[in-house]
């Protein structure tokens, strides 16, 4: 039983213990503490195995995920690339690591190790965008030359080569001092959890090899049909789910203000530089609060529609909805005075 649950979850239990990863180095980065892993791995590489032959080795691998590489093979994938849905994939992906990477670079603000840098690099230092953005984009071939590439022989190779590639490059980043090794560690990490998301959706965009199965193995022109509105169904549930949304913004003051309130303890959060854990429960309240309001939303329109005339117990279900949504708020708030006010007056 146990073994059955693991086989079929072990995408998402690979993702958990990624995060956990991420979160407990998070946790000693917002305290200003000195991680073990980072002093010894700088014993280990940065006293020991440094020399010009490797020096030279180094620079060349780090230049391997460099924004000039990373452009032109996406370029390539553009051009050469028959289905251009691939290439697509492969932009966006380059497009999206980049940007998250900046994003949390700009959120965690750890300043890069100082004295003992072999290449000029600027900007902050967690997560290593090299280290992040070559594990998501080589990441990423891996998969597609994996599921679209026919012959086993240049399947493995390929694949081999590129999944040696990118241990490489992190490695690289520490030797030449321009990151500690928990950036890359925690970069790695941040891009494998979003390398299971990504590829779950690209699976659903390209069909990849299984379209070319279903299509020999399926005798009548209805099961093509059928498939057809399955995966219609799966992209439509988000665009429904956007739209949704974005339909309760228009009609709804209150969700409104509860975005105005996320967004003002945001902005408190990265002044006060709340711990990863603080964040964590700012999330899970917006999170909470946010849902509860939309739940309510849907109720009253619902209700509405059954009952439109004056009813008491229609008035009473609408009033449930907004108790709740009031109770979670009134939670929320309590919860982030105390997390916000030792920081304003302490």
């Amino acid at each position: 039983m146990l073994k059955r649950i693991i086989e079929k979850n072990y995408k998402w239990i690979i993702a958990f213990l990624c995060l956990i990863i991420v979160l407990m180095m998070l946790e000693d980065i917002f305290e200003n503490e000195q991680l073990t892993l980072d002093m010894v791995v700088y014993r280990l590489v940065i006293l020991n195995l440094r020399s010009e032959p490797l020096t030279v080795i180094m620079k060349v691998i780090t230049n391997l995920s460099s924004a000039y590489v990373l452009i032109a093979i996406t370029i390539g994938t553009l051009i050469f690339v028959k289905n251009k849905k691939v290439g697509l994939c492969v932009a966006s992906n380059l497009v999206i690591t980049t940007l998250l990477n900046q994003l949390l670079k700009y959120i965690i603000q750890r300043p890069r190790p100082e004295g003992y840098r072999l290449i000029a690099e600027s900007g902050y230092s967690f997560p290593s965008g090299h280290s992040m953005v070559s594990m998501a984009f080589y990441g990423l071939i891996i998969y597609l030359i994996w599921k679209m590439v026919k012959n086993k022989k240049i399947k493995y190779i390929s694949c081999g080569l590129l999944g040696l590639l990118i241990p490489m490059i992190g490695f690289s980043r520490i030797y030449l001092g321009v990151h500690y090794a928990s950036d890359v560690i925690g970069g790695f990490a941040i891009s494998i959890v979003y390398l299971l998301l990504f590829t779950n959706v690209t699976r659903s965009i390209l069909q990849l090899e299984k379209e070319k199965e279903e299509k020999n193995t399926m005798k009548n022109k209805r099961k093509m049909v059928e498939m057809r509105k399955k995966r219609k169904k799966l992209r439509n549930s988000f665009k429904y789910a956007f739209e949704g949304i974005g339909e309760a913004w228009r009609t709804e003051q209150n969700l409104k203000i509860h975005f105005v309130i996320m967004a003002i303890v945001i902005i408190a959060g990265f002044i006060f530089k709340i711990s990863a854990m603080e964040w964590i429960v700012c999330l899970l309240l917006f999170a909470i609060v946010i849902s509860l309001e939309l739940i309510n939303t849907a109720i009253e329109t619902t209700v509405d529609i059954a009952m439109p005339d004056i009813n008491e117990k229609a008035k009473y279900a609408k009033d449930i909805a907004a108790g709740a949504v009031l109770f979670s708020a009134i939670i929320a708030v309590i919860i982030g005075l105390i997390i916000f006010l030792p920081k304003i007056f302490g």
